[in-house]
């Protein structure tokens, strides 16, 4: 027996779609047939909608992690260069130039079609809290040394942060600023770092200052100010100890020494760790002088106005003057910074001196002013009209805080006299337009002015040089003064020198070229080498002073002024010798004291004035004293040598009152003095040898003179006019000539 299945268990389900397709239609067409086509093509789209699917989800899982995070990458590219960006802002603020910097805070991932990316992210740039850089064992070289007197100086700081919110790079990373350091931190790795602290022998020192804390997704702007700054360095050095720089920090040990591994001057001295900044100290190799520049740069906030902490004279300072004469003292004032503080209220605290002096503030004739956009301010200073032949005297600037509690003040010193010369003031000089920067004076003018062009210090080799090319250089008092281990040239076709100089490494050159050079009561020292000064027209180096191992060298062609001067290298080498040579001028010297290790060598073209001066030599060395086409006023001189003593004129010779000793019995310790056409005075003066005596003019004069040669040497006196000897003391075998001379 054959059984039938129930064909209701034996069709799938399908199969029942079917038959009701086929009774639909089979009503209207009766011939219609089934097919099972269609059952394929449905299984195939939903096998392939599935694949998709996986698929899909596949590439959700992992390639658009990938995907995100090379996006995440691409976000950091750019906002490290931002960041760099940043740090020239910083760099530009800490000059005094104000500006805004702007961060893409957070990563915007793209937008991809089928699969699901995160929201934009977000990223947090702040200020940290606050820190403590400090500055230990350092002492000023020149203005600042009461302040900068080798304690420990302490600064609050903070760094700059920034970091992204990132999903998918495996760590988030931190860029930090810290003012003298840059660098992007990666858990306890660091890459990128950067310093600024340390550059040779120049020290800067960047503080920041902020209250800032975004959480942005977008483009973040914030500003970058001034709110301590400056172009000008001070010199320091180092008292018993090394100057030491303390940083906090979250850069490592490791890195730090890798940053000043190329740098000769400095190191890392110590180093700790901290729960949340580390320590370095880094330490200054002694010895040596430093430029050193602190600014403090605000990060989006207007800050306030830095309190002053000292007060420094920039000009006036011990000058000599005629009675009733008036003198400016200028005074700037500067913060913790080392920068000029504007607006400070500075004053005098009385108005009359001890001496019968006037002292009031220039520009408004009172007791008190305030300072300009330079930090500076001027006072007048009245000089007693009568005083006792010389009255030394003396007055305070001070300095207030916003509180009008004093600060701090400095003292001036100044002399009044009758008669002789008064010592050159540079207080007159600094009241001219000071645009605190060396400058191209074009017009000549002597004020910074129309198209007058900045000169910058450059360094040619280890050589600091400031040169104004075929314009007249000028170094104005707010430069101060010029400190270098190695050669110092100032270099224009004229040179105006209002600061002193000071080589301790090697030589020094001041180059006029075509036109004069003026630096009245200016220093240039060289304690290891020479220097030299030169110009095509005059020099006036009147109040100066030189000192130097190595030759000190004047030339200026149409004439020098040494006046009350002082040319010292009489601790140099044997061959170091002092020329002051003029080719067709006068030189002055009146009331001047050289003093060389070697010889002294004083050629004019015209008059020779050394009324009153001081010459000395030692081993061996010659004064020579030369006359072109006139004479030599040599009144009051006092020359002491260990060689001989020259004077060769054309003109008269005056040698009143003054005083020759040469020392040794060689014959190259002669005294020498011979006019061609002029006439030899020499009233109550001392001519001292144990050598000859040889004096030879048309006229010989020598009334109440000493003229000692010593125990058989001869005193030979040559004349054609006349001769006077009355009174005179004569020691040695005297030979008289007419008619030779």
């Amino acid at each position: 027996m054959t059984h039938k299945t129930s064909e209701k268990h034996t069709q799938t389900p399908l199969r029942y779609v079917r038959r009701w397709l086929t009774a639909g239609l089979g009503r209207s067409r009766s011939n219609l047939r089934t097919d099972d086509r269609a059952a394929s093509a449905i299984v195939g789209t939903i096998l392939a909608f599935a694949l998709v699917v996986s698929v899909i989800a596949m590439v959700q899982v992992s390639a658009v992690p990938a995907w995100n995070q090379q996006t995440e990458f691409q976000h950091l590219e750019t906002v490290e260069g931002e960041f760099l960006t940043v740090d020239e802002r910083i760099s530009a603020a800490s000059s005094g130039t104000s500006s805004r910097a702007t961060i893409q805070a957070g990563v915007d991932y793209p937008t991809r079609a089928l699969f699901v990316s995160p929201s934009a992210g977000s990223g947090t740039i702040q200020t940290s809290n606050v820190t403590q850089a400090t500055i230990s064992n350092a002492e000023a070289v020149g203005s600042g040394r009461d302040y900068w007197n080798g304690s420990t100086h302490a600064f609050d700081s903070q760094l700059l942060l920034y970091q992204p919110d990132y999903q998918y790079l495996q760590s988030d990373p931190v860029l930090t600023h810290e003012g003298s350091a840059r660098y992007t931190k990666y858990g306890a790795n660091e890459s990128g770092a950067t310093q600024s602290l340390v550059d040779g022998t120049r020290i800067s020192l960047v503080l920041l200052e902020g209250d800032l804390n975004y959480g942005a997704k977008d483009a973040t702007t914030f500003s970058v100010v001034p709110l301590s700054a400056g172009t000008d360095y001070i010199t320091v050095t180092n008292d018993a100890d090394p100057i030491q720089i303390s940083l906090a920090t979250r850069l490592s040990n490791e890195t730090w020494t890798e940053l000043l591994a190329s740098e000769p001057n400095a190191y890392v001295a110590s180093y700790s760790s901290g729960p949340e900044f580390n320590t370095v100290v880094v330490e200054l190799v002694p010895g040596k002088t430093y430029d050193l520049h602190i600014a403090r740069v605000g990060i989006d906030t207007p800050g306030s106005m830095q309190e002053p902490k000292y007060i420094v004279p920039v000009s006036g300072d011990g000058a000599t003057l005629p009675p009733g004469a008036k003198h400016l003292a200028v005074v700037e004032v500067r913060d913790a910074q080392n920068n000029p503080v504007v607006g400070a209220t500075v004053e005098t605290p009385t108005g009359s001196t001890a001496a019968g002096g006037l002292v009031a503030a220039r520009d408004t004739g009172t007791l008190s002013t305030v300072t300009d956009e330079n930090g500076r301010a001027t006072f007048v200073y009245t000089a007693p009209s009568d005083p006792d032949r010389i009255a030394s005297d003396s007055f305070d600037i001070l300095v207030k805080n916003a509180t009008g509690a004093e600060v701090d003040r400095t003292t001036f010193d100044v002399e009044t006299r009758y008669g002789g010369l008064p010592l050159p003031t540079r207080g007159f000089v600094a009241a001219v337009g000071d645009p605190g920067h060396a400058y191209a004076d074009k017009n000549r003018n002597g004020q910074f002015d129309g198209s007058d062009t900045r000169v910058n210090a450059t360094y040619q080799g280890k050589t600091l040089v400031y040169d104004a090319g075929n314009e007249r250089l000028v170094v104005p008092p707010s430069v101060g003064t010029l400190v270098h281990d190695d050669d110092i040239e100032l270099k224009g076709d004229g040179v105006s020198l209002h600061v002193d100089a000071i080589s301790t490494g090697g030589d020094i050159l001041v180059d006029g070229d075509k036109h004069s050079v003026k630096a009245i009561g200016v220093s240039l020292t060289s304690p290891s080498g020479s220097v030299t000064v030169s110009a095509g027209e005059a020099v006036d180096f009147s109040g100066g002073s030189f000192g130097a191992t190595g030759d000190i060298t004047v030339t200026g062609d149409n004439g020098i002024d040494l006046d009350n001067a002082a040319l010292t290298n009489e601790k140099g080498g044997s061959n170091a010798d002092i020329l002051v040579q003029s080719s067709s001028g006068n030189i002055s010297a009146r009331s001047a004291d050289l003093s060389s290790k070697a010889g002294i060598t004083i050629d004019g073209y015209g008059s020779v004035d050394l009324a009153e001066a001081g010459t000395s030599t030692t081993q061996g060395g010659d004064v020579t004293i030369t006359s072109q086409t006139a004479g030599a006023g040599l009144g009051g001189l006092v020359v002491l040598a260990d060689g001989g003593f020259e004077v060769t004129t054309v003109g008269n010779i005056d040698l009143r009152g003054a005083s020759v000793t040469t020392v040794g019995t060689d014959s190259k310790r002669n005294i020498v003095i011979t006019s061609d056409k002029g006439g030899l005075t020499g009233e109550e003066a001392a001519l001292v040898t144990e050598n000859d005596i040889d004096l030879t003019a048309p006229s010989v004069e020598m009334q109440r003179s000493t003229l000692d040669a010593g125990d058989g040497d001869t005193i030979t006196i040559t004349y054609n006019t006349n001769l006077d000897l009355t009174d005179a003391s004569i020691d040695g075998n005297l030979v008289i000539n007419q008619g030779g001379a």
